[in-house]
């Protein structure tokens, strides 16, 4: 059996790479420009790959999975694998395994920070060369204010425990998950009435541009949008467009694409850090080595597809 993995050795601890050798010939691809040259994984063995997005530039089509021979797994380190199509794997009896949950508490507290630097107008005052305008950028206080969650989920769950030990009024609403500590409305409600707008839904085809003009438009004067789902579930130009004519106060998301200069108002941007802890790191690392072995030994765990 052959291991390959897209990914730099050193991230990996030590026992964690005696482990998988157990198991197989391990093969580190440790950047792009080496992925793009290898031609390991087109090797006869059977194989497992474990590919790092960022090795691989978020790609691995379908005409490239049909030339890798023998193939029994692909595992990402990642929640997402929106990049790979997992139907046509299962069709090739190809098994999809993604690493869930390792992130929550992190990209939770992200959220919370998101939310403080738009409240603070922190945007604002980097626009304006560090500089505090004390006509333009009065900030507001968390307690006692709305949070309304949309998607009670692991993440939505952990923004509405910190929410409600800021003192906010925490309300939600979700399609599946309920939780008694909190005030469930319906999304109109939600929408109308709240202070902070939450984005923690599941990015997939069935939430693309959830967020729309029209539940936008439904928004209170000064009240704000916090996204840690993606730039799929929300017509992010026209929450800009709502910020600079001042009919909300502002939004925020983590994004590598955009920056905060780009626009000159309440437009919080940082780039794809909120999972990025010394704790999530370590945990993801965990399961993915995890999530390979069990691949090898036909007892996959966190099957994606």
């Amino acid at each position: 059996m052959k291991i390959i993995i897209a990914d730099k050795k050193t991230s990996f601890t030590n026992k964690q790479i005696s482990l998988l050798e157990e198991k197989g010939n391990v093969v580190f691809i440790e950047t792009n420009e080496e992925w793009n040259k290898s031609k390991e994984i087109f090797s006869e063995e059977e194989k497992v790959l474990a590919l790092a997005p960022e090795i691989c530039d978020r790609t691995f089509p379908n005409d490239v999975i049909d030339k890798v021979p023998n193939l029994k797994g692909i595992c990402l380190p990642t929640t997402r694998y929106s990049w790979i199509d997992g139907k046509y794997l299962r069709k090739k009896n190809i098994v999809l395994t993604n690493v869930p949950k390792y992130s929550t508490e992190s990209v939770a507290e992200h959220a919370i920070f998101l939310m403080l630097s738009i409240t603070k107008k922190l945007p604002l005052i980097i626009s304006n060369g560090w500089e505090l305008d004390y006509d333009k950028h009065l900030g507001y206080q968390l307690k006692g204010k709305r949070m309304g969650i949309i998607g009670l989920g692991d993440i939505g769950s952990s923004v509405a425990e910190l929410g409600a030990g800021i003192g906010m009024d925490v309300c939600y609403w979700s399609r599946r998950s309920k939780d008694s500590r909190y005030s469930y409305l319906d999304l109109e409600e939600l929408l109308k009435t709240s202070d902070y707008i939450f984005l923690t839904i599941v990015d997939s085809s069935e939430t693309k541009e959830f967020m729309n003009k029209e539940r936008i438009n439904m928004m209170k004067k000064n009240s704000y949008i916090i996204n840690t789902t993606g730039n799929d579930v929300w017509d992010f130009d026209y929450a800009v467009e709502k910020v600079k004519d001042e009919s909300i106060g502002g939004i925020a998301l983590d994004e590598d694409k955009v920056k905060v200069k780009d626009y000159g108002c309440n437009v919080m941007i940082t780039p794809h850090i909120a999972w990025y802890t010394k704790e999530s790191f370590e945990e993801d690392y965990r399961i993915w080595v995890e999530c390979i072995l069990s691949v090898v030994d036909n007892s996959p765990i966190n099957v994606a597809n």
